[in-house]
């Protein structure tokens, strides 16, 4: 059989078609994972009333997990509204910055803010989780994306360090440090695991790894609010304010310590480039630096960049602004500034090479930023579910939203 076409046979044996095979298609569920796991969280709860296969997709745990690790990690930055009534209106946004213009994801939101006798404190962010207190000294661990929460009310009275996960038990710890009583100058640190029903605080008193740092106090007081940690190896770092790094391993629980290659008090962590690093923004001189840690094990740092911020770009009407802090919020060095002309403030995005990227002025809004970063979940955790099924009011802070 002469001269056949695509598929035909020669001598009963198949002849190879002239162009490229075509793939098979890929099954259903392969696509719809690489579709719904870019899809943020909001939008994913959506899709799950869409059919059954999603519902079932959406919900396996392993989808979950997935589906957290390739969520952005963003900043965190508090909304207030102006005004001169009692209450007002207050959010916490993550602000994805990756866009232009930038989007600004709902996280927690007070209908009934108040400075003075309604305000919160946000201590940390771990893997989708937030650990915040309210004015009335309550403790709660949330999530704000499935709208779970708990109290704790066994860190009443406490300061929070970090709040991380504990590898080898799989269980989310609390560390928190507080004087044992009114007669001790010295402070002791316990840890708390939320997913224990019991309640119990284990103290693992102030370890030390060196007669000078024992001498040093000013390591002791670690506030997770104002030095957010790093985990990094499994271990957390804080910046502190001698030139050091406090670090504390999750697993043997002890305390040591790294020099650091600056002693600013505006130096914060973060992770760049897989290792760990230094930004700091220096409003006076306009100015940003950034240090890695190369060498862990032998603390070795390199200078990563150092960029004039863009002072003329920042005018606003011809008026220079006053620019009052700001902070290194990824590890592409994107840095988010707060400035002030007159009586009001905005939110300036430059990137590492001082370049201003946007500008933003809301009316009647002054934003705040808290130097933490968040990044959405939907992976369930065993310690917000309640055994008796009640219904129960959702606090203030995600009344709100």
């Amino acid at each position: 059989m002469a001269g056949g076409g695509a598929g035909s046979v020669v001598n009963g044996t198949p002849r190879r078609r002239d162009h490229a095979a075509v793939p098979a298609p890929l099954p259903d569920e392969v696509v719809q994972w690489e579709i719904l796991v870019r899809v943020p969280a909001k939008e994913l709860l959506r899709c799950r009333a869409a059919c059954r296969s999603w519902r079932r997709l959406a919900s396996d745990a392993a989808f979950l997990m997935a589906h957290h690790r390739r969520q952005p990690s963003l900043p965190l930055v508090f909304f207030r509204t102006r005004s001169n009534d009692y209450a007002a209106h207050a959010v916490v946004d993550a602000l994805d910055i990756r866009r232009t213009p930038a989007a600004r994801r709902p996280v927690l939101g007070f209908d009934d803010y108040n400075k003075d006798r309604r305000s919160f404190t946000i201590h940390a962010s771990c893997d989708g989780l937030l650990l915040l207190s309210l004015s009335n000294h309550r403790f709660y661990i949330c999530n704000p994306a499935t709208r779970q929460w708990l109290q704790l009310p066994d860190l009443t009275g406490g300061s929070v360090a970090a709040l991380y996960p504990h590898r080898p038990s799989g269980d989310y710890r609390v560390l928190f440090w507080k004087y044992p009583d009114n007669k001790s100058c010295r402070v002791a640190y316990y840890v708390l695991t939320v997913s224990s029903f019991q309640g119990q605080q284990r103290c693992i008193g102030l370890p030390v790894a060196s007669p000078s740092m024992n001498k040093d106090r000013s390591w002791w007081h670690l506030q997770a609010s104002e030095h957010p940690p790093l985990l990094l190896h499994g271990c957390l770092h804080w910046h502190a304010f001698n030139s050091k790094i406090v670090i504390f391993d999750t697993v043997a629980e002890s305390f040591s310590w790294a020099q650091s290659p600056t002693a600013t008090s505006s130096a914060h962590l973060l992770q760049m480039d897989g290792m760990l690093g230094i930004g700091c923004i220096d409003t006076a001189t306009m100015t940003a630096k950034a240090w890695v840690l190369e060498d862990y094990e032998a603390e070795v740092w390199s200078s990563k960049y150092r960029t004039e911020l863009p002072e003329e770009e920042m005018m606003e009407d011809g008026k220079c602004v006053q620019c009052l802090y700001g902070k290194v919020v990824s590890e592409n060095g994107d840095m988010l500034l707060i400035g002030r002309i007159c009586w009001s403030l905005s939110l300036f995005h430059c990137d590492n090479k001082g370049d201003l990227i946007q500008k933003f002025l809301w009316e009647n809004v002054d934003p705040k930023l808290l130097g933490i970063s968040f990044k959405e979940s939907l992976v369930r955790h065993p310690f917000f579910q309640r055994k008796d099924g009640s219904r129960v009011r959702l606090p203030r802070f995600l009344r709100g939203l």
